[in-house]
């Protein structure tokens, strides 16, 4: 046991070493902050309009979190027969189909620049139409938990063929939605579940050709309350772009370790940041009641 003057002398210790460690830098040069325009945009033949958010990078030393103006912009987008001027939206630009039609296996490149002199360009090349002979069956899962309503839910699994002889990337989410109507006021509503999945992003690596299966992680719980319920499933087919941009996404906020090594997001925009990309996708309705 420490004497009441030996707990005294560590107490002052301590106050001084970390006294010694609090020291007041000034007159220091921070590094230049560049400017440059950051990109998000996602395409696919399925909408009917495409999205292109553009903004700035943020400085990261001196006043945190402000943002440069990008002054006036303009864009571009091309199918390399056709090019076509962007309109404005408020968060960027938006394309009409109808102006400019996004098509399965073209490649499609983009231009945007500011008034200011920033400029930046990318590619993108939407995947061909495939069928993946998509399939999806649903198992019940007892509920371990005695207070539960209901004492079952609904999970699913969803297969699909891989096409042999080409890389392909998927990402596949599904959702449950029922209908039920009130007793007392005879109104009808609708309660959506969303359900998650291990590998929501999926490359075939090591699985050319074969046959992928997804177990969902979660399912619809209050199936049984419902007069009528559905299952849709989603396979997003996507370009190598696209999974790379939303693992390494999905890497950086699952990042735990403060002293790892920085996990840069996955950019593919040619003199700024961030993404432009594609993707196709295939939906299946099942019934359940």
């Amino acid at each position: 046991m420490l004497s009441y003057k030996s707990k005294y002398f560590v107490l002052i210790i301590i106050m001084v070493f970390q006294t010694s460690c609090e020291t007041n830098v000034e007159n220091v040069e921070l590094p230049e902050f560049l400017q440059k325009l950051v990109i998000t945009s996602f395409i696919s033949p399925s909408d009917t309009v495409s999205y292109f958010s553009v903004s700035s990078n943020k400085k990261l030393y001196g006043e945190l979190n402000t943002e440069e103006p990008l002054g006036n912009l303009v864009g571009y987008i091309s199918d390399g027969e056709n090019e076509v001027t962007l309109d404005t939206f408020r968060t960027g630009f938006k394309l009409k189909h109808d102006i400019m039609q996004i098509q399965y296996g073209k490649t499609y490149h983009l231009r945007i620049s500011s008034v200011k002199g920033l400029s930046c360009e990318a590619y993108c090349t939407v995947p061909e139409k495939m069928n993946f002979n998509m399939k999806v069956d649903t198992f019940s899962i007892p509920l371990p938990y005695d207070w539960a309503m209901e004492k079952r839910r609904i999970d699913i699994k969803i297969s699909i063929q891989d096409i042999p002889g080409t890389e392909n990337y998927y990402r596949i989410f599904s959702k449950g939605i029922g209908y039920y109507k009130d007793p007392y006021n005879f109104e009808s509503y609708s309660s959506t579940n969303f359900l998650y999945f291990e590998n929501e992003l999926i490359s075939d690596n090591g699985m050319d050709g074969k046959e992928i299966v997804q177990k969902s992680l979660s399912g619809i719980n209050y199936y049984f309350q419902h007069d009528s319920a559905y299952i849709v499933a989603y396979l997003f087919n996507t370009e190598r772009s696209y999974f790379l941009y939303h693992k390494s996404l999905k890497d950086y906020k699952n990042g735990e370790n403060p002293f790892s090594e920085a996990t840069p997001v996955f950019s593919n925009i040619n003199g700024g940041l961030g993404i432009f990309t594609s993707y196709t996708v295939d939906s299946l309705v099942m019934r359940l009641k």
